[in-house]
């Protein structure tokens, strides 16, 4: 609970500072909702003129970007910190933590918030109200993918950051990896096929940040929620590994690319 308190104070503390200048503020979450209507609206066009992909329509991508939107917004605002946890590491912010009793990785996290979130995270829940089914399963589903894949986003942030520990380009390598996993996220799973599919759900795993927990929604059945599951659970473990060794690497002295 001391864990939960701690992140939740140094959070909320993030996201008040986001707040601290209105007009930027606003002007960031508008031009992230433009951004991400525009996108929508490229979506419409194309099935204005092709009714399927691959048995994917206009609604089942619609859901798709709305939890995209909506999860990449959760993590962003209130975890906003994964988004540059490699230069936190380069430049050695992780030293004062050391020295105190609560869990690095946590505050590492939540000492950011991203204004232009709000974009992505009102934009999200407002195509998720048209476009789902917002009974209380329908509900309980868009819950469930938003959390899978979020926390799908975050193991794999959190994996590629900390190859900084190791290497100096393990910064500018994982921002290029994970806006990569981003704009693969963003297209129906219909497109993924042979070696693509593999990458998908390993290097890059866009299919359990979208492909996974929209299929969920689509199909709900208890193999379609094992594979979503097990597939964040699994990248979580990972997450944490990766993250600890490093971690003990750095409490050596070692500095990246020793």
């Amino acid at each position: 609970m001391g864990t939960i308190s701690t992140y939740a104070a140094q959070s909320l503390a993030a996201v008040r500072t986001s707040f601290a200048d209105r007009t930027n503020f606003a002007l960031q979450v508008l031009g992230m909702s433009v951004n991400n209507g525009f996108w929508l609206v490229l979506w419409f066009l194309f099935f204005a003129g092709f009714r399927e992909v691959g048995g994917w329509r206009l609604g089942d991508v619609a859901r798709m970007l709305g939890v995209i939107y909506t999860l990449f917004g959760l993590a962003t605002v209130f975890f906003g910190g994964y988004r540059d946890l490699g230069g936190a590491i380069l430049r050695g912010e992780i030293d004062p933590l050391l020295t105190q009793p609560k869990p690095i990785l946590p505050r590492l996290l939540a000492r950011e918030s991203i204004p232009s979130a709000w974009g992505d995270l009102l934009t999200g829940i407002a195509i998720l109200s048209f476009s789902a089914r917002l009974d209380l399963g329908g509900v309980g589903l868009v819950v469930a993918a938003i959390a899978i894949g979020m926390t799908a986003w975050l193991s794999t942030a959190v994996t590629f950051a900390s190859m900084a520990f190791w290497f100096a380009g393990g910064r500018s390598l994982s921002r290029d990896l994970m806006d990569f996993t981003l704009m693969v996220s963003t297209y129906p799973a219909s497109i993924y096929s042979g070696w693509v599919k593999i990458v998908a759900f390993t290097v890059l795993p866009a299919g359990f940040v979208a492909v996974a927990p929209v299929g969920l929604m689509r199909d709900p059945s208890w193999q379609a929620a094992a594979l979503a599951v097990g597939g964040a659970v699994a990248y979580a473990a990972l997450a944490l590994t990766v993250f600890h060794l490093g971690l003990r690497w750095y409490r050596r002295g070692a500095t990246p690319g020793s």
